[in-house]
């Protein structure tokens, strides 16, 4: 029996709100910036049925801790460093709206707020965390405190809306990229509690939050648009390795990325391979290591041109092969150049930069266009009502039948779809900005080089937002500005499930309508 969920009459979800970064003169790393259309969203979520039990639920990445400068890693160790954090982000003047907008939503009668946690926002499930969110909103009043819940355990949240019953959750769990160890986390809120400080090697990471901290918040300070790549799939590693060769080999691919892994168990030679924990072992092959990342890693546009590449430099050797790639990059520093000042060895080189090194003569541009394109590779970012994409499938596995509306996020991918067995599929999509890259330009090295690349090496983030590109029938924003909520709403004949468009610049002029493509769920 589900008697146990608790029951509302109507549910409005988003996902993905990513408030996190920090925004100067000089220096934009916020990748979302809709605080006041969000805000308003909020206060018009408090109107509704005012005689009624309404629910808000943010559906996880509701902050981003890992754009943080103030959590030195891959997550806060100490209370200290969280509630810094906290307060950094929740005084922010970009994000202010929207706590504004929540602390006057947890205030109204029978207005419910869910917090889930996503994978960039694991320190919610910090007791320490969730204390100080409460203390923001609320005031400190007990009757406040109470319409708040926090399904911060990695379970997800699951109430009812009329006869119907519905399942809320991020859905990193199904990503083996970004699934989060909540034995660890646990731990880290243990030791808080007992007044210590965590244990930074006890701390292992997912191999999304590796690629973030170790790359992409280094590579972004010169090229802001690839922290817009979400989520951290293997798909982003030909970028990175595209624009940022040598960031990228500082890398630990068997960490970083879990598919490296994976590939080398098939192998014959396993036991040479992989440790009794399932690490890549120091004495692998690391030719052979890194043969198997790039089959994984590189996308097949981008996999072809390493390929002719790599055939078109006559080396005999690994070395030589990474010393041509620094030439051709213009660098006065071998990667091999790696002695230290007492003259020592250099350093035995790791498969992070072998991979590095085989992109041999590869241009940049053209690295990355193909990069790009293996990336957006059958992309049906903008048909939510028609494609089914990985989680939609990953979840219709997970959900028994008498769930009747499943609702996640993560992917960024807006959707409205059935499953087979009859319930109903939403994702929230993302409050952050979309990259629209049309076959227009990805299909065309001149049309990439001179309409995306100045726009992606200006290096700034008010580039992306202003610009135009060539799409279908003209030209298009680079920027698509889609914002969207799901809502779930019970009468007493139905409940209907339905995917929002939220439109609006400024927080009194917000408006939404059901996204176009799609049509309400309806389920008797």
């Amino acid at each position: 029996m589900d008697t146990y969920l608790p029951t509302y009459a109507e549910l409005y979800a988003v996902s993905d709100i990513h408030m996190g970064g920090e925004k100067t003169s000089t220096d934009n790393f916020q990748i979302f910036n809709r605080g006041e259309r969000l805000a308003g969203f909020i206060d018009f979520v408090g109107t509704v049925r005012p005689t009624e039990e309404v629910a808000l639920l943010l559906n996880g990445d509701i902050i981003d801790s890992l754009a943080e400068d103030e959590v030195p890693g891959y997550v806060a160790l100490d209370a200290n460093i969280a509630l810094k954090m906290m307060d950094r982000i929740s005084n922010d003047p970009s994000f202010q709206p929207v706590w504004d907008a929540l602390a006057k939503f947890v205030k109204l009668p029978r207005r419910h707020l869910i917090i889930v946690v996503g994978n960039h926002d694991i320190e919610l499930s910090l007791p320490v965390v969730e204390a100080d969110i409460r203390g923001r909103l609320s005031g400190g009043d007990a009757e406040t405190n109470a319409r708040s819940v926090f399904a911060t355990h990695g379970g997800g949240f699951g109430c009812r809306l009329g006869n119907s019953r519905v399942c809320c959750t991020h859905g990193n769990e199904v990503d083996l990229m970004n699934w989060v160890d909540y034995n660890l986390l646990g731990q880290l809120a243990n030791a808080m509690t007992a007044g210590r400080i965590g244990d930074a090697q006890k701390w292992k990471p997912n191999g999304g939050t590796r690629v973030v901290i170790d790359v992409m918040n280094v590579v972004k300070r010169s090229y802001p648009f690839v922290d817009l790549l979400k989520p951290e799939t293997a798909a982003i590693a030909g970028v990175l390795l595209a624009i940022d060769k040598d960031t990228f080999s500082k890398v630990n691919l068997g960490d970083a990325f879990p598919i490296v892994k994976d590939a080398l168990k098939g192998r014959s030679t396993t036991s040479n391979l992989l440790g009794a924990e399932g690490e890549i072992l120091p004495t692998a092959p690391q030719r052979l290591v890194a043969d198997v990342a790039v089959q994984q890693l590189l996308g097949p546009n981008l996999l072809a041109a390493v390929s002719d590449s790599r055939g078109s430099v006559s080396t005999s050797s690994e070395d030589d092969l990474l010393l041509q790639a620094a030439a051709a990059a213009g660098s006065n520093v071998s990667p091999l150049d790696r002695r230290s000042t007492s003259g020592a060895p250099p350093q035995t080189l790791g498969a992070g930069d072998l991979v590095a090194g085989m992109f041999g003569l590869l241009s940049k541009t053209e690295a990355l266009r193909r990069a790009l394109k293996d990336w957006m590779s059958g992309d049906k970012t903008y048909d939510p009502g028609n494609s089914a994409d990985i989680l939609f499938n990953q979840m219709a596995d997970r959900v028994n039948d008498s769930v009747d509306f499943t609702i996640t996020g993560h992917t960024h991918l807006a959707r409205a779809l059935q499953f087979k067995r009859g319930g109903y599929y939403f994702n929230c999509g993302t409050w952050i900005r979309l990259l629209r890259l049309t076959s227009e330009v990805l299909d065309s090295k001149d049309s990439f080089e001179t309409a995306v690349w100045p726009v992606l090496n200006a290096r700034r983030m008010d580039a992306l937002d202003t610009a135009l590109i060539p799409g279908p029938g003209g030209v298009v924003p680079l920027v698509f500005d889609r914002t969207n909520a799901v809502r779930i709403s019970s009468s007493p004949t139905a409940t209907t499930g339905t995917l929002l468009r939220v439109e609006g610049s400024t927080r009194s002029t917000v408006t939404f309508n059901t996204e176009p493509g799609t049509q309400p769920a309806v389920k008797p």
